[in-house]
């Protein structure tokens, strides 16, 4: 089972995008610090997508729980839930 749940700050705006290839796919994508400064991307797809792109911004504090994702060599979280913590 692959499950991981991360806590950190957004250091980048979000990154909204649509892939046609079959079918309409959005694809929303930020990177966040967590609390040992260690940064990871991570990203959602379609409804979380969408959310991700109308409700965060740079500097909020975010809990999510996802999937860890190998993609070149590189490590990203597959968004499942995400919760808005605050903001600053």
């Amino acid at each position: 089972m692959n499950v991981c749940i991360v806590m950190g700050k957004i250091i980048e705006e979000v990154d909204f995008k649509f892939i046609y290839n079959n079918k309409l796919l959005s694809i929303a994508n930020s990177k966040i610090q967590l609390i040992d400064g260690n940064q990871v991307e991570i990203f959602g797809l379609d409804e979380k997508a969408d959310y991700m792109y109308s409700n965060l911004n740079e500097n909020d504090i975010i809990l999510i729980s996802g999937k860890l994702v190998n993609e070149r060599k590189n490590n990203k979280i597959e968004v499942e839930s995400i919760t808005k913590i605050n903001s600053k």
